[in-house]
């Protein structure tokens, strides 16, 4: 038994955290970027300080730079915790699909083991099912990474009670399930699942529409990427500020700690929608984000999605 944990400990847990250890603080400063609220004139009280505020995270890397400069590395690394849970969680829906799809596996000559590749209906359901299962599994744990991002309180890893009773209203600590169902939220990740297995099996079975045995494989994935970029980056904005926004709000005012875990400082890295009626679902917050901040808004950090999906373009060639 003890062999068996710390094979767990070497083999899974630890590369997780080694992982998280050098994204976390990219990803922390990525949802904080495009979960800040920033209203255009007139739609927001305008208090002493905005416009500096707003001049500070109008782009990622300067709102990298306000994060370490207010809550240092510590404020980079917040959410890391909930993170590796959520993981562990994804991980453990993958194994069924993981079992599956080795079942048919071939051991060449040298000891290589080959896993066909389904093709078809068959590949684009395991796609959207390796893609979409353990997001919407993980809902639970995803807001509560990114509430734990967010916060400007100190959160302790030892102290989850406080933390969760800080973090989630009264009707989310009564019912917990009710987590799956914050609006927006599980169909911005249904539909950010649909996308990439559905673009992938047009490639496959529309002719003509894609020529990457004429041209090489990095050029012709080009309109694919900007296509994937459009969808994606507008759900992921989406997604970020839904998972922020509480379920019965107004009750959370009132249900304060008696000793509130301390804040990093007096002045707040991002602004919160916290003055507006909250948004009712996913599309209700496409068109509210439009019209109090702007289309801009639903693009924040669009190069992310192309930076990735280049890369995976360049590693899958030279492989």
């Amino acid at each position: 038994m003890i062999l068996f944990l710390l094979s767990l400990l070497i083999g899974t847990i630890l590369p997780i955290t080694l992982a998280l250890g050098i994204t976390m603080p990219f990803s922390g400063v990525l949802i904080r970027y495009r979960a800040n609220y920033t209203p255009k004139r007139g739609v927001h009280l305008e208090d002493e300080g905005f416009h500096e505020t707003r001049a500070e995270t109008d782009s990622y890397f300067g709102m990298m730079r306000r994060v370490h400069r207010l809550e240092g590395w510590a404020g980079l690394y917040k959410g890391i915790m909930p993170s590796i849970i959520a993981t562990l969680i994804a991980m453990v829906a993958l194994s069924p699909f993981a079992i599956f799809l080795s079942m048919g596996h071939k051991v060449l000559p040298g000891g290589r083991v080959v896993i066909p590749t389904p093709s078809g209906l068959v590949l684009w359901i395991l796609s959207f099912a390796l893609t979409v299962i353990p997001a919407l599994l993980v809902i639970p744990m995803q807001i509560i990474t990114n509430r734990t991002i967010t916060t400007p309180h100190k959160l302790s890893a030892f102290a989850p009670k406080a933390a969760l009773h800080l973090l989630l209203s009264p009707a989310e600590r009564a019912h917990p399930w009710k987590l799956y169902f914050a609006p927006g939220v599980g169909l911005s990740e249904f539909l950010q699942g649909l996308v990439s297995p559905t673009l992938a099996l047009l490639l496959r079975f529309v002719p003509g529409l894609y020529l990457s045995h004429r041209l090489p494989v990095l050029l012709a994935s080009l309109p694919v990427i900007a296509l994937m970029t459009l969808l994606l980056t507008p759900l992921q904005v989406m997604g970020a500020r839904l998972t922020l926004q509480r379920l019965d709000a107004a009750a959370s005012a009132d249900d304060a700690l008696d000793a509130a875990p301390p804040a990093y400082g007096e002045e707040e890295v991002m602004e919160f929608r916290t003055q507006q009626a909250p948004y009712t679902g996913l599309f209700d917050c496409g068109r509210q984000m439009v019209e109090e901040e702007g289309w801009r808004t639903l693009l924040r950090a669009w190069w992310v999605t192309p930076f990735f999906m280049v890369t995976s373009v360049v590693l899958s060639t030279a492989s």
